[in-house]
């Protein structure tokens, strides 16, 4: 008897932990527009990010909201109002959008005007009317690639040797220059179970829920969800704050705590996690999955025989010594303890010097976006340089030399 059963059409229920498919349109006609509406309105696995009612013009930059690439994974153009500006249309968002799909839209079946969408830049050729069968099969496509293509973030811990040593400054201050300057997906997890900053130096203090919340919901993570969680800084950072009562919340299992930043990390380019001081369960849980640990002190004495602890410790359970990075805050050449004492001490190199500028940390934090670009100073300068590592902007250079392992080796790759 023969076994062989026909090719399965493609799902998108197969990729629900991908999210959403996102879709533009630009210039669809009427009917077509309801056809798709009606047919997003069957899944939520598909949204509908905007529309453009005039196609692009040759002369001008793609629009302003699509200059991080995230907004959408689908284009719909409609061919049939102007053909040729459909295809100077989809040649823009081809060159300055690589990894959007384009789908060509139009009620004409000629070879040829198929032939020159697809040279425009076009994935798929739709006729109209559009059917439920052609669109599903299409974008089930663009969702496959989608989720073979998953990000796998980076992820970079941020520790303070104590209280005060500035790791949230720092996660702060990193995670929005990449968002803006360098358009990457980052999000920013504080860690604390209360009390949390990170909020604060952001400007972003209305909100309900925090990544507590969303760890007590593991068991149904979607990208539906998460949206629901995360706080947008204006930067295009994104945020799950720490819990905003005074109270600490209720305890939350470590495997919970491992599970959504498994999670999270398929969501974005970089994970950043301000963890509380310390080295309490759930701390310890986010610092085995990182790729990469900056582990901050102040150049005073509490902080660098803290952060010999800390490292004691990592020696002690066999923590890969490449992935500790030591970053010295409110570094400064007057400082009563030298460089080579901090190293003496604590048995490693110092990878990260960041220099002692407190008023300018405030003014930033009382503005509110660590981005900004308003003012230059050596504070700026350093962090700005340690993104541009994080980004993988090979232009930039290490703060000292020779680093052969650890953030600046991960960093360049």
């Amino acid at each position: 008897m023969d076994d062989r059963r026909p090719n399965k059409a493609p799902s998108l229920s197969n990729f629900q932990m991908g999210g959403p498919v996102r879709l533009v349109t630009i210039c669809l006609d009427s009917k077509s527009a309801q056809g798709l509406a009606e047919f997003m309105g069957s899944t939520s696995l598909v949204q509908h990010q905007g529309e453009l009612s005039e196609y692009l013009r040759e002369d001008r930059e793609l629009p302003s909201q699509w200059s991080r690439g995230s907004l959408f994974d689908i284009c719909l153009i409609d061919f049939d109002r102007d053909r040729s500006r459909a295809k100077v249309t989809a040649e823009m968002i081809h060159a300055g959008l690589p990894e959007a799909a384009i789908f060509a839209v139009s009620s004409d079946s000629q070879p040829d005007l198929i032939i020159q969408a697809m040279r425009s830049g076009c994935s798929e050729y739709l006729l109209k009317p559009l059917a439920n069968d052609q669109l599903l099969q299409s974008i089930a496509r663009i969702a496959g690639r989608k989720k073979e293509s998953q990000s796998n973030a980076q992820i970079i811990a941020f520790l303070g040797a104590k209280g005060g040593s500035g790791a949230t400054m720092m996660a702060t201050h990193i995670g929005a220059i990449l968002a803006r300057q360098h358009l990457r997906r980052t999000l920013l997890v504080d860690l604390h179970p209360v009390l949390g900053d990170a909020e604060l130096y952001l400007g972003l203090l209305k909100y309900q829920y925090s990544f507590r919340d969303l760890a007590r919901n593991e068991d149904r993570l979607d990208a539906d969800l998460l949206q629901s969680f995360v706080l947008h800084h204006r930067s295009g950072l994104d945020l799950l704050p720490a819990p905003s009562a005074s109270q600490p919340s209720p305890r939350i299992s470590r495997e919970a705590i491992g599970a959504t930043i498994d999670f999270l990390r398929t969501c974005y380019d970089v994970l950043l996690i301000d963890c509380p001081p310390g080295l309490g369960d759930e701390t310890v849980e986010a610092i085995h999955r990182a790729d990469q640990v900056c582990l901050i002190s102040v150049p005073e004495v509490a902080s660098v025989r803290n952060m010999a602890r800390h490292l004691e410790y990592f020696a002690r359970i066999n923590y890969p010594p490449e992935k500790i990075n030591v970053v010295i805050n409110r570094w400064s050449k007057k400082n009563s303890i030298t460089d080579e004492q901090i190293e003496e001490a604590i048995h490693a190199r110092i990878v990260w010097k960041v220099p002692n500028q407190y008023h300018e940390v405030i003014r930033i934090m009382n503005d509110g976006d660590p981005s900004s670009r308003s003012a230059e100073s050596e504070l700026r300068r350093s962090l700005n340089k340690l993104a541009a590592h994080i980004a993988g902007n090979s232009g930039a250079k290490a703060e000292i030399a020779k680093p052969s392992k650890g953030l600046l080796a991960l960093l360049d790759r």
